[in-house]
């Protein structure tokens, strides 16, 4: 009953800017954004951006300006982790493919 209670409540939260997660389905990751935004994000420039890549939405966790070397995590509609962006490595393929050549933005659901 909590967890329905729960995302009964997470169904009508609406953002009024960006500074404050957007609620999405799956619950899975409205509880990562949620939790992302208030626990792992940095001050500023932190983003939580879905993307459609290779026919799936995906969601990318850019932790922000406070990690110079931190890679962002990409995520699919099911939580599985695809891979990571970015970092010290300066990787940009997932699935072998350039994610930033294949990848169509579809919106913003935090950023700060």
């Amino acid at each position: 009953m909590k967890f329905l209670g729960s995302t009964f409540v997470a169904m009508f939260i609406i953002a009024c800017n960006n500074k404050q997660p957007q609620i999405v389905e799956p619950p899975c990751i409205a509880d990562q954004v949620i939790y992302f935004s208030e626990n792992e994000a940095c001050d500023s420039g932190a983003s939580v951006l879905e993307y459609e890549f290779q026919k799936e939405v995906v969601y990318v966790f850019n932790h922000g300006e406070c990690i110079a070397d931190h890679a962002s995590v990409v995520v699919n509609y099911d939580c599985d982790t695809l891979g990571f962006l970015e970092g010290l490595a300066g990787v940009t393929e997932i699935n072998g493919k350039d994610f930033y050549n294949h990848a169509e933005s579809v919106r913003t659901l935090f950023e700060n």
